[in-house]
């Protein structure tokens, strides 16, 4: 984590267009590493004693999804904030400009189709609730029990206002008592007239000296301006202009850069490319000579030049290879009885090793400190910058500008030697193949090598529609934003959702609760939602290279949070479209309602069309956000094996195009939420049909049928939470009578409510 804190802000803060390609390189290597820690974090969690098994017996990895690192924290002194995942602001400036256009887009189907410039994700009702809910979260009261807590609030309000008078008077009585106690004589009045004013004289020359002194360092420009209350304002101007500033000089010196690449590459090929080809011409030619030496013909084309150990060898090597080949044939030569009595035999083997490592072995929890790929790719990476910017000196490169020297090694040379390789290479076939030509019989065409057969994927089910065969993403996307699926998140984000870290976390997880006929685990910390959502859907999606380069494993496609009405859900799937820059495409059993599909192919056309511009890539990154998710999987009475409920027509499609239609490298991620908790837990959990929502089965293995990968529990705050938010909220609140120059009088933000 701090690594990746460290590397982002370094990424952030240089100019050198580069320098900063090499780091964004190794900021990608370690977004990978983590969430690969993550993952594997949780699925060895340790479990709770009361869960765990008899030493001896085989205990499977425990997946729990809140990993908690206090003890290490601790161990290693460092601060909680070390563990909050920083979003790397690259996500969004290094799109910014096909977002811009997408987003333009969209607002301009919303004009023309919809006469509205933003379509929001939660509609509100003229008395404030949200469209389709039963009602507002806050409890209901009868004018009774209203007026029963003004009344107490007013008391306590009275008796804290005598407490303080009280304190007041016993104040005063006392310092009277010690006064007149006292046994000091009395200053006279001059000496003390003159002691004060030594007094104040001293205190305004300190003064007066600190203020020139300041002055003097804030003109060289070694203090900057507006470090007093009076002045935070300009400072803080002139730190946006200063990063304004920068954001420019690296969009400057960018553009410099890939416009002197192509510059670059044309110099190359004049100046150094018939030096490269008459290289490359002599190889290849020294080559053929040796070829036609030790096979005794002449080659048809040039990939015995880049296969050269396949006839390049030794005498040992072709006695091993004559070995292996005389091995082979006699396998071949085999009876169907030896063959079959051969199988017999290692299967019985497998049977017994297989059994044996079963009883000998036990699931032993990988070492998360180990030499990966990865870890070497990343170390890789690291002596490549150490070993071209280390020593590097840029004393005369002040504005930071690109090193053209420095581009033809790395990058131009290699591009036109490719370039030349393929010219030299056609030149010399034609040439061996004139040489081979007879004047009688015409030469024999090359057998083309049989390529291996893809497997042809699944034809989507909205694909063999005729309306979509020759229908644009562009008009599919003008339908969505006709329909009101398509939604603009509230300015909110990741850092938005309030709370603290769980500074006991381990000391609970360990703790053995016999008395208890269940586990019960202990709610996750606000902390580890925000670092979840965080690693689950946010640094996957932020960039196509880590997309595409993440491990499948560690690829999550969908997940579900769930939670009491007014936790954050709906919220947090906001702030993770916020964070990437995505568009927000809704498929809420509500917004579904209402644009009244009814049986048929409706909506199948629905779900094609959502999924189709969701792949892509122009609009790329995508949430797509089901709220009640689970109105999609009810399960049908006695006896039915198909789904039931107003919406069993959409969970078939949804189950199909998230496995078929969604790849490891599309920028797409599945949010749904519900309301299912402890307390409604029993009456709803039998109508769900749970075959269809969990993605991995009983034992561990993944469910074909499954639509959801992750699971996270949105609890309503504890009260060291509530203390956080109340706080944010009366800040939030001053800041916005102060800005509108109303006073000093403190108001509760619109739409802040009191969890029951």
């Amino acid at each position: 984590m701090r690594i990746l804190s460290r590397l982002e802000m370094c990424y952030d803060s240089m100019v050198h267009p580069q320098k900063r390609l090499d780091v964004k390189l190794s900021l990608e290597l370690v977004i990978r590493r983590v969430i690969e820690l993550k993952h594997l974090l949780v699925k060895w969690n340790l479990p709770n004693p009361d869960v765990r098994v008899e030493p001896g017996q085989k205990q499977n990895p425990f997946p729990w999804e809140y990993v908690n690192l206090d003890d290490i924290l601790q161990d290693l002194k460092l601060p909680p904030v070390t563990m909050e995942v920083p979003v790397p602001r690259y996500f969004r400036e290094d799109n910014l400009y096909s977002m811009k256009i997408r987003d333009r887009m969209i607002e301009g189907y919303m004009e023309g189709r919809l006469n509205v410039k933003k379509v929001p994700v939660e509609e509100l009702n003229e008395d404030g609730t949200k469209v389709g809910s039963s009602g507002s979260v806050a409890m209901e009261m009868t004018m009774e029990q209203a007026i029963e807590a003004i009344q107490r609030n007013e008391r306590g309000r009275q008796g804290k206002q005598r407490a303080n008078f009280v304190k007041e008077m016993r104040d005063d009585d006392r310092r009277k008592k010690n006064y007149e106690t006292s046994t000091t004589l009395e200053t006279d009045p001059e000496i003390a007239a003159a002691n004060i004013q030594r007094l104040f004289r001293g205190y305004s020359s300190r003064t007066k000296a600190q203020r020139e002194r300041d002055l003097e360092l804030i003109f060289i420009g070694m203090k900057p301006r507006g470090t007093d209350d009076n002045n935070a304002e300009l400072l803080a101007n002139d730190l946006k202009q200063a990063h304004r500033k920068r954001k420019q000089e690296q969009l400057d010196n960018k553009e410099a850069y890939e416009k002197a690449l192509e510059d670059l590459q044309q110099v190359v090929h004049e100046e150094e490319g018939p030096e490269m080809r008459d290289k490359l011409r002599h190889d290849r030619t020294v080559t053929v000579k040796e070829y036609i030496e030790k096979i005794k013909e002449i080659p048809t084309s040039m990939d015995f030049f880049y296969n050269r150990k396949e006839w390049d060898l030794s005498p040992e090597e072709e006695a091993e290879a004559a070995a292996a080949k005389a091995a082979a044939k006699d396998k071949k030569g085999k009876g169907k009885d030896d063959k079959k009595k051969d199988a017999k035999k290692d299967a019985k083997k497998d049977k017994k090793g297989k059994k044996g490592d079963d009883e000998a072995k036990e699931v032993e929890m990988p070492s998360l400190n180990g030499c990966t790929e990865l870890t070497k790719e990343m170390k890789k990476k690291a002596e490549e910058y150490k070993d071209v910017w280390e020593e590097r000196d840029e004393s005369s490169n002040f504005v930071q500008k690109h090193d053209p020297e420095l581009a033809k090694v790395r990058i131009i040379r290699a591009d036109v030697e490719a370039e030349l390789k393929d010219a030299v290479d056609k030149m010399l076939v034609l040439s061996l193949e004139k040489i081979n030509a007879k004047p009688k019989k015409a030469p024999k065409k090359p057998k083309k090598e049989k390529k291996p057969k893809a497997k042809k994927e699944k034809p989507l089910p909205g694909a063999k529609l005729p309306e979509f065969k020759n229908m644009d993403t562009d008009f599919m996307l003008a339908k969505l934003v006709e329909y009101r699926l398509v939604n603009n998140p509230d300015d909110v984000h990741i850092s938005d959702f309030i709370g603290d870290f769980n500074y006991l976390g381990t000391v609970h997880q360990g703790q053995a609760r016999k008395d208890l006929k269940r586990w019960l685990p202990q709610n996750p910390s606000m902390a580890q939602l925000r670092a979840s959502m965080t690693e689950y859907a946010v640094l996957p999606l932020g960039s196509t290279n880590i997309k595409k380069n993440l491990d499948p494993i560690n690829n999550v496609r969908s997940m579900l949070l769930y939670g009491p009405a007014g936790s954050g859900k709906t919220m947090m799937a906001q702030a993770v479209a916020n964070e990437l820059g995505a568009m927000f495409i809704n498929l809420s059993p509500e917004r579904l309602k209402a644009v009244g599909v009814e049986g048929g192919k409706g909506p199948l056309k629905l779900i094609h069309m959502a999924f189709t511009v969701a792949k892509d890539p122009t609009y790329a990154p995508v949430v797509i956000y089901l709220d009640d998710a689970l109105d999609f999987f009810q399960a049908g009475g006695k006896g039915k094996k198909k789904a039931s409920g107003p919406m069993s027509k959409f969970a078939g499609d949804i189950i199909t195009y998230k496995n078929q239609a969604i790849k490891d490298e599309d920028r797409v991620i599945i949010i749904g939420t519900s309301k299912l908790t402890e307390e409604n837990c029993g009456k709803d959990v039998a109508k769900v049909d749970w075959k269809q929502i969990k993605w991995k089965g009983p034992k561990g293995k993944p469910n074909k049928q499954g639509f959801f990968e992750k699971f996270l529990y949105f609890p309503y705050p504890d009260y060291p939470d509530r203390v956080l938010l109340w706080r944010a909220a009366i800040e939030t609140s001053l800041e916005k009578t102060k800005a509108q120059g109303v006073g000093k009088k403190v108001a509760i933000p619109d739409g802040f409510e009191i969890s029951r």
